[in-house]
């Protein structure tokens, strides 16, 4: 599965107005929810919070991943925020997350979400897509710039 088939360019937001871990967590789920892929916005924050309470997924080098799974969804939803001042993750090296993939799986679906969430950190583990990234301007431009660099693995 490619980032294509489940990232929507409305669901990429190019510069988060949060400063926390919580409210950038809401603001991504309310772009999945704008786009019509969700309909209770605060159900999934609610999932999602709970997932970071296990661990933070403050993946380190500016990065975050937080996930969960969903009663009720029938395929992976992705939602990309940029962050250029950074957001405090409590990520794994103390560093602030400037780029957060959110992704909300269906229910049993493991199988699915692991690769998807590998298939993200393989693309994130690059320090010159990283680096892109931060440097894009818009949504469009973030979103080009992903699913081309997908479509490379």
């Amino acid at each position: 599965m490619k980032l294509q088939e489940i990232l929507l360019e409305s669901c990429v937001i190019d510069n988060i107005a949060a400063s926390t871990k919580n409210d950038a967590i809401y603001e991504l789920c309310g772009a999945l929810k704008k786009a019509g892929l969700i309909n209770n916005v605060q159900e999934v924050v609610d999932i999602i919070i709970e997932r970071e309470r296990l661990g933070s997924t403050g993946i380190g080098e500016g990065i975050a991943i937080p996930h969960g799974k969903m009663k009720g969804i029938k395929n992976i939803l992705c939602a990309i925020g940029k962050s250029s001042k950074g957001i405090d993750f409590d990520a794994i090296d103390k560093k602030p997350v400037n780029i957060i993939f959110l992704l909300l799986a269906p229910e049993g679906s493991a199988s699915m979400h692991l690769k998807m969430l590998s298939r993200i950190s393989k693309i994130l583990r690059d320090h010159s897509i990283r680096k892109r990234l931060l440097e894009l301007k818009d949504a469009h431009e973030i979103y080009s710039y992903i699913i081309e660099e997908d479509s490379k693995i």
